[in-house]
Parts: C-alpha cells; structure tokens; sequence
C-alpha cells in the first residue's frame, strides 16, 4: 500500500508452501550447473543488472517511496547505492576466489586449499532498504557461484519483484534467482521451510534479534550455513573536544535518515556534560527544520514510518520513558506527534541528561527519536555505551586522536564511526557483535558467506 495516499500500488502472489518447494527445486536445478560458470561470466551477469536498475532507477526509487515511505531523494540514493555493490562483487569476482597453497607436513605431500560455492543460498531482506539488502545479499552469493531464493518483506514485495524482473532482463538463467512475496503469516510457513530443508546450504536473514534468533535455530537440524544481520543498539558518542558542528551534522545523518529506521542509527547520544547545552540547542534548531510529509513532494526529508504498527511502538517507548521519569527526561517535539491516522512519527528529541535507565536507552526505538544523555568521563561513555546486548555499530566524535583510537578499540561493536555519520559503503565490511548478528557483508568479506573451504592434498 502507498500509506500517504491510503491506495492500493499493486497486487502481488501470496506464496506458500508449493510456490516455496518450487523456488528451491529452481534454485537447485541451477546451482547444478551455474557452480561451474566462469568468474568472468557471473561478472557480466551482476553488472547488466546493475546497469538495468540504474536505467530504471527513477521508476524503482519512487516505487519503494511509494510501498515504505521514505523521501524519494533517499529511494535515488538508496538505488545507487545497490547497485554500488554488484559492481563490486562484479570487480572482486574478476580475480578469482583465491586459495592457498599450504605448507606440506611430508615430502611427498603437496596440499592445497580451495574455496567453493556453498549451494542454493536463501535471503530474508527488510523493508528499510529493499533495493540494497537484494543487491547485497544476492550480489555476493552470485558472484560465489550460487543460486538464490529471495522471500522479501511483506512491506515491500513490489520492489524485489522489478529487481526480479530486470534480473531476467540482464540474462539470468532460470532459478538464479527465486523471488517469494508472501503475507507475514505465510512467511512463518515459507521460513520454517527453507530453514529445515537439506536442499537450502545457507541462509542470510537481515531483521529483528527475535526473528533471527527463531530462524538460526530452526536451521540447526541441518547445520546450515547462517549469516544474520540483526538489531541495534547503537551510541553516539560526543567528547569535549568534538568539532560541535560536525558532530550535530553527524547526529542528524545518523539518526534521522530513513526516520530513524535502520539498525544503525544512532539509537543513544552520549554527550559530554561540558557541552550538553550548547549541543542540545544546535540539535534542536536541526531537528526543527526538518520536513515532514509525502515522500514524492519537494523538500520532504521525514517520510511516514512503515506502517502504523511501527509507530505504535515508537509511541510505546516514548510513553513508557516519560511515565517513569517525567520529572528528570524532557520531551522536546516540534509539532503534534501524530498525524491524521497516517503513521507519521514527528522527529523529537528525549533529553535524558544523566538517566540511562530508562526504556529508551534499552530497546531499539527505530524512528526519528533523538535520546540524548550526558556522561562525565570517557570511562563513563564507553561503560555506557556497551551496556547492551547489541554490539552492531557506534559513532565517535572527537578530535583526540589518541582518544579515537583508545575508545574504538574499547567498543563492543562490530563498526564505530569516527567523526562520520555514515560509514556503509559496498566497499566496507558490514556486521556487528553479540546479539546483532553473525558474520559480515560487503567488503572484501561478504562472499566469503557464501563459499565453503576445502583442502585437497596431492600424494606424489
């Protein structure tokens, strides 16, 4: 549905149980022979397709404003920036899956080791970046040599289904690539049987700690292959020292963009109580001019939350926050918070000062929510900030050099910014620690996820 306008886009399959049996036995059938494919070829094949999406991308960015929400100046970005990664899959596949040659432990021994394509690969991909969590996933299992099954957000099936079609388009064989839209309680059904199913080598899920908890153990009964990129929980943190305007500029990038839904904005801002105030009245002059409306009008930088049950949890979070200490945590928002039954969620600010109790420093808020609370000694930051079962990214704004280097190493996270906003790039390895996933993509790292070891040693 197009939220904003309360009309229907489009009307897509409902897959179940046959359609999801189907989809494997594609993606199997394929794998049979496309294992075998030269690096070359599947180079060719990734980049005709992200020279298919870029030729389309106007039309694709406006679809995915239109299924989730978000301003179509972020749809452009978010369609340049998927395919950002089949070229670079496309580039890195060029020079081989390199092995080793290993040190042989007998004279006539001469061992070797080889990477391969694990198998038929599933993705479970989000509705806060349905074009690039595609393009990442799929991008990479691609290049490895592996055929996928894609089973895309319920929010968002249209966008996976054009990325399915220009996929064809650029000159993919049949069961490359499987795209499975389903209701939410289809996609129980669909999960528990690409999780379970000995024909399925590996699985990348991206979403909730919860799901991807439920979906790791269903895999277990055959040990798949498990890539899981979860929740967030992520500080930002702003010492003394900090440049005042890069790190409001940063804090604003990191928490607003895509109204705050994504698993690494920056879900608590640490500020040192040195500059509270000053930080606190430049946020607030930020947050005030932001636009709030339809992602498809001009000038719009807040689009509407997914979808109203999202905004019943922000609201939750906010509510529950001030019920419990009213008295100690301003609410600072800068028109009403909801918004004619569409599920807008006004961005605001939680000045939490010292109060690191609260609801909101535990859970992740995913929306455009500013908590800020204060700290007084680097110590105190870093204890705070890993006071959390998440571990996927942290920002740090400082001009100590020797602090940058001190407090990133003392992070419990998989990524930490430093003096940046945003660090995704197709370039950068992404993933994070404890309860916010295993393994990474992207980067020099993310076909690896999708390649098995083997050692073969020769006898002479």
């Amino acid at each position: 549905k197009q939220w904003y306008q309360r009309r229907v886009r489009g009307a897509v399959a409902n897959c179940s149980k046959a359609e999801t049996l189907t989809a494997i036995q594609s993606a199997k059938d394929c794998f049979k022979t496309f294992k075998g494919s030269l690096h070359a070829s599947r180079a060719k094949l990734l980049t005709d397709w992200a020279d298919l999406i870029i030729k389309h991308g106007q039309d694709l960015a406006i679809l995915v404003t239109q299924e989730m929400g978000k301003p179509l100046s972020e749809s452009i970005g978010e369609v340049n920036y998927a395919t950002s990664f089949l070229y670079h899959f496309a580039g890195q596949i060029k020079t081989g899956l390199t092995g080793d040659v290993l040190t042989p432990a007998y004279k006539h021994w001469r061992p070797i080791n080889i990477r391969q394509p694990v198998g038929p690969v599933v993705t479970i991909t989000p509705w806060n970046f349905p074009v690039a969590m595609v393009t990442r996933k799929a991008g990479a299992a691609i290049a490895a040599g592996c055929s996928v099954i894609n089973a895309p957000s319920e929010d968002t099936p249209l966008v996976s289904l054009m990325l399915g079609r220009l996929a064809i388009e650029a000159g993919f064989p049949p069961g490359l690539l499987n795209v499975i839209p389903s209701t939410i309680e289809n996609k129980r059904t669909i999960g528990s049987i690409l999780c379970s199913h000995y024909d399925v080598a590996a699985l990348s899920f991206t979403g909730s700690t919860p799901v991807g908890k439920l979906l790791s153990s269903q895999c277990a009964d055959t040990v798949k292959r498990v890539h899981l990129e979860l929740g967030g929980n992520a500080p930002l943190i702003v010492f003394e020292s900090a440049d005042l305007d890069r790190a409001v500029n940063g804090s604003m990038l990191a928490k607003f963009k895509n109204a705050g839904q994504a698993c690494n904005a920056a879900n608590r801002i640490l500020v040192h109580k040195s500059i509270y105030g000053e930080f606190m009245e430049k946020l607030s002059k930020k947050v005030a001019k932001l636009k709030m409306g339809n992602g498809l009008d001009k000038g719009v930088n807040v689009g509407p939350l997914v979808n109203h049950k999202a905004l019943e949890k922000v609201s939750s979070i906010v509510d529950r926050t001030l019920a419990e200490s009213s008295n100690n945590v301003e609410f600072m928002s800068f028109d009403e918070y909801k918004r004619d039954g569409h599920p807008f969620c006004v961005p605001s600010i939680l000045s939490c000062q010292e109060n690191s109790h609260l609801p909101v420093f535990h859970e992740e808020i995913f929306g455009p929510i500013a908590a800020v609370y204060s700290f007084s000694s680097e110590a105190e930051a870093v204890e705070m900030a890993n006071n959390t079962r998440y571990g996927l990214q942290a920002y740090v704004f400082t001009r100590d050099l020797s602090q940058s280097w001190r407090v990133s190493e003392s992070l419990e996270y998989g990524m930490v910014a430093v003096n940046e906003g945003a660090i995704s790039s197709a370039n950068n390895p992404f993933g994070g620690w404890k309860e916010s996933g295993i393994g990474r993509e992207a980067g020099h790292l993310g076909i690896d996820e999708f390649t098995e070891d083997k050692l073969i040693c020769f006898g002479l």
